[in-house]
């Protein structure tokens, strides 16, 4: 660390330090209940051993049975409709493209031309 950083956390010790020697008697008392509290509720927070692995096969079950399930069922026709919808609605393309798709359809084929029409 640089001389600068050095000064500074030795200033910073220093100056909690003497507040530390400020707190009066009741805030200190209380302090040291509130800090036994919490070491005890820590103590008592500990969990099941066992916990971890149960989770962990309750969620690998899950997913299997998920992915079975998703597996053997097939899309319907209405579904793939339905998601056709979607995308035509969410599809930045104004919807008036769509009214006209056969039209541009006509247009991509070659339309007839004046050359063409003599």
């Amino acid at each position: 660390m640089s001389d600068r950083q050095d000064d500074f956390l030795r200033q910073t010790k220093t100056t909690l330090d003497e507040a530390e020697q400020q707190v009066d008697g009741a805030t200190q008392a209380r302090l040291s209940v509130v800090r036994r509290e919490a070491l005890a509720a820590v103590g008592r927070s500990r969990r099941s051993p066992w916990l971890l692995p149960a989770s962990g096969l309750a969620v690998a079950a899950t997913v299997a049975i998920l992915t079975v399930s998703l597996w053997q069922v097939s899309p319907s026709v209405d579904s793939l409709a339905a998601l056709e919808d979607i995308a035509l609605l969410s599809d930045e393309a104004d919807p008036e493209f769509y009214a006209d798709l056969e039209f541009y359809a006509w247009i991509a084929e070659g339309a007839p031309t004046e050359d063409d029409n003599g």
